[in-house]
């Protein structure tokens, strides 16, 4: 009802069928062999103009839009793109052909007048008015004339009106008028021969002499017919043939830059989405072998503690002394594959202010003093400052802390031996992964600190969490012993550790 056309990829309805029914059953490769195009009357033109050479698809396109506007009235569906647009004529009409009539006294030119006539006397408004090349075999300037004043009035009554023509004032005419547009039928210059293609908003060239030569004609009347041309007329020619052959080499240039766009577009949505997974692999992995040379480092330690207890037991302060020094060698080695190139800064960079990371216990701090030439340095962590081994820091930047490093942060020990919060570790909430590794930093942090007795709440629920914990705990050098809460304790809900 609002008059919108608006085709896309249109083909002629009986090009298909003819198509069709010379094509093997169900195959609809013959179809590509119709040049489809796109038709449109942007909103406030009510003329559209097709011009461009003999026997290149004007009058085809002419018969479409008819037939399109007979067939959605007849509910029937077009051979068009989805999301095209046809508008719906109350009136059909055409005056295609040559309707001379000798019985009837008719030449060429009174046939076309007396169709016009007629159709200014019984059309009525909104409907669509197919001409095909209106007031031709007169004199072309004052054909020309008439037919402009024609369409021009036809417009002004609000018909649609598509037209063919070869007139090139008409054409000027319609480049110019808000209510006129203009479309060309494509000629390729280089084969002399008719592409089929519909360029809407720029008018074509007839090429005649060139489509003669094609045909076969001889070509020294060609020569002379090239002469005669009046080198104005000639020169129009030639620009729209320029013009054509140029905008159908942006049209291609466009349609192959969208594919390269696409294609590009796709490889770096798949570049991001691989590089992104091997980020998320590399850190994953990272977690993983620290988890494993940190359970590694710590059996290590429980190992040597055992024997210097053993030697403090005999009073032999040498081996105590030899032991201890194994036991840093071993640290030192195992605090070296903790930290892998590329992942911590060296100490050897590390200044006062740095943030630096407690090796084997997730803790993040600042570092209160140079470690150059020093076994020991001082840090401090939230509120409180330690002393740690040089060899057990290294240099961190906010990046490459990981989220969960932040949130679980266990107490650390300070300068007296006392935690944030001395002796309990909650766990509620986590998941077993989580909580072990929650517990083997507290255990860690326990030795280093001294404390004999560590309070895990770990809440009822299901009970999962409670059995992994305590099966932990079996394996732990750290336990002595462990147990339920007592009811005054948490009962069942707590686990209370006694440290060696």
């Amino acid at each position: 009802d609002e008059g919108r056309i608006k085709l896309m990829q249109a083909r002629h309805p009986l090009l298909v069928l003819s198509r069709q029914a010379h094509g093997p059953p169900g195959s609809d490769k013959n179809q590509t062999s119709i040049v489809a195009n796109d038709i449109e009357l942007p909103e406030g033109v009510r003329v559209l103009i097709i011009s461009g050479p003999n026997a290149g698809g004007k009058t085809v396109t002419l018969k479409i839009m008819g037939l399109f506007a007979l067939m959605v009235r007849a509910g029937l569906q077009l051979p068009c793109e989805p999301g095209s647009e046809m508008a719906f004529f109350p009136e059909v009409y055409a005056e295609i052909g040559d309707a001379q009539d000798l019985a009837k006294d008719l030449s060429s030119f009174s046939a076309h007048i007396t169709d016009m006539i007629a159709l200014l006397k019984e059309a009525t408004s909104k409907s669509l008015v197919l001409l095909d090349e209106p007031v031709t075999a007169t004199d072309p300037a004052e054909g020309a004339a008439l037919a402009q004043a024609l369409l021009m009035h036809l417009a002004q009554r609000g018909f649609t009106v598509i037209a063919t023509t070869h007139y090139n004032p008409l054409k000027a005419f319609a480049q110019g008028h808000p209510m006129f547009t203009n479309a060309s039928v494509g000629f390729n210059a280089a084969t002399l021969s008719p592409t089929y293609a519909l360029i809407m908003g720029m008018p074509g060239g007839s090429s005649a002499i060139e489509i003669a030569g094609r045909l076969g004609m001889d070509e020294g009347l060609l020569n002379e017919a090239v002469r005669l041309v009046s080198t104005q007329e000639r020169a129009m020619e030639l620009l729209m043939e320029g013009l054509q052959e140029g905008r159908r080499q942006l049209d291609e240039d466009r349609r192959r830059m969208s594919e390269l766009r696409a294609e590009t577009e796709a490889a770096t949505r798949v570049q991001k989405e691989l590089a992104a997974s091997q980020a998320a692999a590399a850190k994953e992995t990272r977690k993983t072998v620290r988890k494993k040379l940190t359970d590694e480092l710590l059996r290590a330690r429980a190992e040597v503690q055992s024997v210097v207890e053993d030697l403090k037991a005999d009073k032999r302060l040498v081996k105590t002394r030899t032991a201890k020094e194994r036991l840093g060698a071993v640290e030192q080695a195992m605090q070296a594959h903790l930290a892998p190139p590329g992942d911590y800064r060296p100490v050897r960079e590390l200044q006062p202010g740095d943030r630096v990371e407690l090796l084997g216990l997730g803790t993040i701090g600042v570092l209160l003093e140079s470690p150059e030439g020093k076994k020991r340095v001082r840090v401090r962590v939230g509120e409180t400052e330690v002393s740690t081994e040089t060899s057990r820091i290294a240099g961190v930047t906010d990046e490459e802390e990981p989220v969960h490093r932040k949130k679980d942060r266990v107490p650390v020990a300070g300068p007296a031996g006392a935690m944030e919060e001395p002796g309990i570790l909650d766990v509620r909430g986590k998941t077993g992964d989580e909580a072990i590794d929650m517990l083997g930093s507290q255990l860690d942090q326990a030795a280093l600190s001294g404390t004999s007795v560590i309070r895990v709440i770990h809440g009822h629920g299901t009970g999962r969490l409670r059995q992994v914990l305590r099966e932990y705990l079996k394996t732990s050098p750290y336990v002595s012993t462990f147990r339920p809460g007592e009811r005054a304790e948490g009962g069942d809900g707590v686990t209370i550790i006694t440290l060696k």
